[in-house]
């Protein structure tokens, strides 16, 4: 056996956590901005296949994350009411 230590654990830890609203903001805005500039390279470079594609990849991403986030703030929400009623 080899008395060399591995490698360091590698953790990252912020000096200060993202807020709520700047959380809900990334989520939200992101797709939007990726809708944008597909959009913006569709007018300047021509509507191509590929383009239409992101399009449609993008809008796909942005509806499918607003469905995954409203269950999960249905489920927390639940939780939260069932926690409370057992206090």
């Amino acid at each position: 056996m080899s008395s060399e230590p591995g490698p360091p654990p590698v953790r990252f830890d912020p000096l200060r956590p993202a807020s709520r609203g700047r959380l809900i903001a990334a989520f939200i805005l992101g797709p939007i901005f990726w809708l944008v500039a597909l959009v913006v390279a569709a007018v300047l470079l021509e509507f191509t296949g590929a383009i239409l594609f992101g399009l449609v990849v993008t809008a796909g991403s942005f509806v499918i994350s607003m469905l995954v986030l409203g269950l999960v703030y249905g489920a927390r929400r639940r939780d939260e009411r069932r926690y409370a009623e057992h206090r």
